[in-house]
């Protein structure tokens, strides 16, 4: 199985910098996709006097009120204290029982459901080849979300330049040909990143196009209000045929 190639001008990085690890332990927990996206954040930031659920909201893209609300059941599940800390046990950590996920992957605006999706692959990727190839009945059993939903998360982590998705195959004893699950590749976290700017980017180009296009109409509205009074929009709609002998009989 190949090896995922870096691209030449990205020199490699220290994970201790750019990554931040999630303990196994969780995953038995069997967390909402919202419950897991928080838990997480918080394993990323570890820095529970600054975390108000206002500063959570901000940086999982929630409102504060779904914070609150989710953070409660995390404490109910004995997973962080009242203190916004994690209660899970850290010899989780420092045991080797963890996985990592990338510090960008908070800048994305994942939904919840992706980024549940994401991380469950990071768990169970090889991490030579940084590929793996479960099917959408075994993402779903894991992660608690439905088939079509996993199906969903795949697609939009494909979109966003996360993974690749290649079509597989095996043959059986009598050498009948049948098809496999799909074959995940995790990509470079930094490849995302710089085509969800590039995104951004032109929504914010667009944006300023249409708002200039409207100004000008705005403007030209202005300077010619006849003009404006005979646009198409403006004009009265023509009463239909039967109302139009109605009329004519009555006069």
């Amino acid at each position: 199985m190949r090896r995922r190639a870096t691209p030449i001008g990205w020199p490699r990085r220290n994970p201790r910098h750019y990554r931040f690890a999630v303990p196994n332990a969780v995953w038995e927990y069997k967390l909402k996709p919202v419950e897991f996206t928080i838990f997480s954040y918080l394993c990323y930031r570890r820095a529970p006097s600054a975390l108000t659920p206002e500063v959570i909201a901000a940086g999982v893209h929630m409102t504060a009120s779904t914070v609150k609300k989710y953070l409660e059941a995390l404490v109910d599940k004995e997973l962080v204290t009242a203190e916004r800390s994690l209660a899970l046990d850290v010899q989780c950590i420092t045991s080797e029982k963890f996985f990592t996920l990338p510090n960008e992957v908070f800048l994305l605006n994942l939904s919840p459901s992706a980024f549940l999706v994401y991380a469950y692959l990071l768990l169970i990727e090889d991490r030579r080849t940084h590929t793996c190839h479960p099917s959408y009945n075994t993402i779903s059993a894991a992660t608690g979300v439905s088939k079509n939903t996993a199906m969903k998360s795949i697609s939009t982590l494909l979109e966003m330049g996360l993974i690749t998705v290649e079509p597989s195959s095996y043959f059986d004893k009598r050498g009948m040909k049948w098809k496999g699950n799909n074959l995940y590749t995790i990509l470079p976290v930094r490849a995302a990143m710089d085509a969800f700017h590039q995104r951004q980017l032109h929504q914010l180009e667009l944006d300023a196009e249409r708002g200039r296009v409207l100004r000008q109409q705005a403007e030209y509205d202005r300077c010619h209000p006849r003009a404006a009074l005979c646009a198409p929009g403006s004009a009265p709609a023509a009463p239909d045929p039967p109302q139009q002998c109605k009329l004519l009989c009555t006069s």
